[in-house]
Order: C-alpha cells, then structure tokens, then sequence
C-alpha cells in the first residue's frame, strides 16, 4: 500500500467514462510519433505563437508532422537549440512540453497556462521543478526533475502522485484498452466520472492498471479486470459497497471517527485497510482475513 508524501489530505470518490494518459518517456511509437519533417513556418499560428511567447530564447531546430494524433492528440513537434520539445495538436494547442536536460519549463509558462498547478509546486514541492507535462483529456501529469509524477485534473486540482512513473515496463493507454471487465466495474461503481490518466504495468511477469479518476480516486485492477486496491484523497467516501460488511461494521464500532482512505485486496483474499481520523488526519492500517475478521493493527 503507497503512502504519500506532500500532498493535502484529503479524499476523494469515483467515476469513469474514457480515459488518456501518457508519458512521453514511455513507448514512443504510441505517444511520440516522429512523422515528416516540415517548415517550422508550416507549423499552425497557434504553435507559433506559444513558442514565441515561452521559448523565445531559443530556435527550432526541427519540425515535424504526423499524419495520425497520438494518445494526447498531437500532430505536430518543434524540437528546440534548449533541448525542449513541444507537441501541438491540428489546431497548434500545446499537448506536451518536455525538456530533454533536465532544465525547468519557464515559469511564464505556468503562470499563464497553469497558474493552480504552479501553485501547489512552489506549496508542496519548493525544492524541486516541472520537466515534463502533458494535457489530457480530462487533465495534466506534471513531471518533476526528481521522477515524482503528479496529476491534476482539467480544473488543476491534485488527483494522486505517480513514484513508479519512470518504470520502462509502464505505459499509459486509453480506456478501450483496459480489460472489460475492468471499464464495466468503474462505470456501475462510479458512473459519471472521468478517466485523467490509465498506466498499464509489466512487472515480474504480472500486469496490473491504474486508473486515476479526475474526482480523485485511484484504482488498481489486476491482468483479468478484478479490482485490486482503491484509494481516494478528497474526503469522498469509497462506495460501503465496495468494503465488504463485516469489516465497515469493525471500523464503524470500533473506530467511529475514522474515515476508508484505502482499501487493498491481497492475493489469499484478505484486506488491508487504511483509515484516516476525520478530524486530525492520523492514518492507520487495519489488516483482515478473507472473511473479514479483525486480525491487527499494521505498525
């Protein structure tokens, strides 16, 4: 079970209807399609002007065209002297901004486009500056130099923190790729909400997605579509029937002022639950058995 570090406690619950991701480090014959070299003058206006406005410092080295959108809808890319890319979609809206060194995107940037997302940065993460971003269709990741991912939805609201978004095994994938059985549990559970991001994972020969929900929920599916953990951050209860009845009737007897953080399926069908006090945020972890009996408190 992940816990998380600088970010506002709160919670959050869950919808779904289709969902974008990506990472521009990551398949780049899905995300980053180099297409046909152009005429930086044959780039729209609108790119142009982007370019000028933020990254008037340095000059188009190359550009190019696509003849078909990636996952963000990108058509076209301007890779700069600075070492920056910028990818635009057909009518020349930045869809991602990369810097290839490791050099922070200029803060005038962010000012204007993403002035929330600056915000919680310089609140949250003062030491530390954007690499990498990417608009969604339901919001933003936001790398940072350290290989944290952030991810905020189309209001520039923190959804949830990525640790493991630089894993060579992880890519991201619209929602028709997620097993069936997966999309039919998000939309009878939390209908109406919208997928922001969905990674899937290859690691030691398993595959597991994660769906970022733009209400902030996250999740986790196993390879056949079951759920596997779902966690929330913005104070919304996770559905009481998701929590199987005997364990929500533990915590509500025995911790009546603690609210379900966290809920994890382990493998022998047992649950590990994590709970947070309403008023002082203290967090707690609470391990089942497959029938849901209390077995103890996790240190």
């Amino acid at each position: 079970m992940k816990m998380y570090k600088n970010i506002s406690t709160v919670f959050f619950a869950v919808l779904v209807a289709m969902g974008f991701a990506g990472c521009s480090n990551h398949n780049d014959d899905i995300n980053h399609p180099d297409g046909d070299t152009i005429e930086a003058s044959a780039l729209p206006q609108a790119s142009r002007t982007t370019l000028n406005t933020y990254f008037n410092d340095a000059t188009i080295t190359s550009a190019r065209r696509s003849g078909s959108a990636n996952i963000y809808g990108s058509i076209y890319k301007a890779l700069l002297s600075n070492g920056f890319e910028i990818d635009f979609d057909k009518d020349g809206l930045w869809t991602e901004v990369e810097s290839e060194k490791n050099l922070p995107i200029p803060s005038k940037f962010f000012e204007d486009q993403l002035p929330e997302i600056q915000a919680y940065i310089e609140a949250n993460y003062a030491r530390s500056h954007v690499v990498e971003i990417e608009r969604e269709q339901f919001g933003f990741t936001v790398e940072l130099d350290n290989g944290i991912d952030l991810v905020f939805d189309r209001e520039q609201r923190f959804i949830g923190i990525d640790l493991d978004d630089n894993d060579d095994d992880e890519i991201r994938i619209p929602l028709e790729q997620l097993p069936e059985k997966a999309r039919m549990f998000l939309s009878t559970s939390f209908s109406g909400a919208k997928a922001i991001t969905i990674k899937k994972d290859r690691d030691d020969n398993e595959t597991t997605f994660e769906v970022y929900l733009d209400n902030g929920i996250k999740v986790q599916f196993n390879e056949g579509g079951d759920w596997i953990e779902i966690e929330s951050k913005r104070n919304v209860i996770i559905p009481a029937a998701l929590i199987p009845t005997t364990i929500a009737a533990y915590i509500l007897q025995s911790y009546p002022a603690y609210a379900v953080k966290e809920i994890e399926k382990n493998r022998n069908g047992s649950f590990t639950i994590e709970i947070q006090h309403t008023s002082t945020g203290l967090d707690l972890e609470l391990d089942f058995d497959a029938n849901g009996n209390f077995v103890r408190v996790d240190d």
